[in-house]
């Protein structure tokens, strides 16, 4: 069986390299396109070293168990470890709902379901088409609050509210149409930015999108108040990329401590990567994140629930 050992230490030694890799995630755009699949990184390597350690392999073992301890460090934070009971207590709710459309296809229908059954409070959708735009028309009536700018293609963009918003506006982040509303909450009010950066397809698309993650850093460092920032980043908690933007911006990951659940791509689930985000500033308490069902779409629906405390919470 030396032919099977040989095969394991291969794997092993492409694992670790994997595993190694996105320690140049900033210095490279197809580096840092390594860093988002930690978990089915994960999943391999949990069978490798069943396979290694059933073959007395403890020199590939070990070697493969510390390099699987980078992906791991990542994932940790998002973990669903702490308890919760205080935040659950808290009231009024919000509710913030992010949600890829799809300019190709998508159910209407179901979608309008999933919103009306979340009770969303403010929903943020990227890629609306002037189709998209006419298709979601009831939208209008449970979330008679909106800001909407269809376009055909990829970057559409638009908001819906069931609160009054007291303002709306474009803004661009690089060339990309982005959404900036304050809205009303109570005796209280926030800022929404919705957005919709690029998919790092290429070295432009690349370079593209960590201008549009570094001005958008800079936008929400700016806004005084509460902030929620909401939309598809085609970027993921696991790349020091998303550390970065939210370290400068001052925000918290909803998913932060409650999940690693994905969000794309819907078709494919197995090689599903957490890409749309709802992130807040420390006057929200984070109550809960989930991912929604399927509507058709090649993304899941993101919804954050909070709480405005005006105080700094976990």
């Amino acid at each position: 069986m030396r032919w099977l050992d040989g095969l394991l230490t291969l794997c092993a030694s492409l694992l670790v390299a994997v595993h190694l890799l996105p320690f140049g995630a900033r210095l490279w755009w197809v580096i840092d396109l390594t860093t988002h699949f930690r978990v089915q990184y994960l999943a391999v390597t949990f069978v490798l070293l069943v396979l290694l350690a059933l073959r007395r392999h403890w020199r590939a073992y070990f070697v493969l168990l510390a390099a699987g301890a980078v992906s791991v460090v990542p994932l940790v934070p998002y973990l669903p470890l702490a308890p919760r009971a205080a935040a659950v207590a808290v009231e009024p709710r919000l509710k913030v709902l992010t949600v890829n459309v799809s300019y190709r296809q998508f159910s209407a229908r179901r979608l309008v379901e999933i919103v009306r059954e979340v009770g969303a409070d403010v929903v943020v959708t990227q890629e609306l088409t002037p189709y998209a735009d006419e298709v979601l028309a009831p939208l209008d009536e449970t979330l008679p609050h909106h800001y909407k700018m269809p376009l055909q293609g990829r970057f559409g963009i638009g908001l819906w509210s069931r609160l009054p918003l007291e303002s709306a506006m474009p803004f661009a982040l690089g060339r990309q149409p982005a959404i900036e509303a304050r809205v009303r909450f109570g005796d209280d009010a926030f800022t929404v930015l919705g957005v919709h950066l690029n998919a790092p397809t290429s070295p432009r698309r690349a370079a593209a999108r960590n201008t549009e993650l570094r001005q958008l850093a800079e936008r929400s460092a700016a806004i005084e108040g509460p902030l929620v920032v909401a939309g598809d980043f085609n970027l993921t908690p696991y790349s020091p990329l998303f550390g970065d933007w939210l370290a400068t911006s001052g925000l918290t990951d909803t998913r932060r401590g409650r999940t690693p659940s994905v969000s794309w791509p819907a078709t494919l689930p197995i090689f599903g990567i957490p890409i749309d985000h709802v992130a807040v500033s420390p006057e929200f308490a984070i109550l809960a994140h989930r991912r929604l069902p399927d509507f058709g779409s090649d993304h899941y629906g993101v919804l954050a629930e909070l709480a405005l405390t005006g105080a700094e919470t976990p």
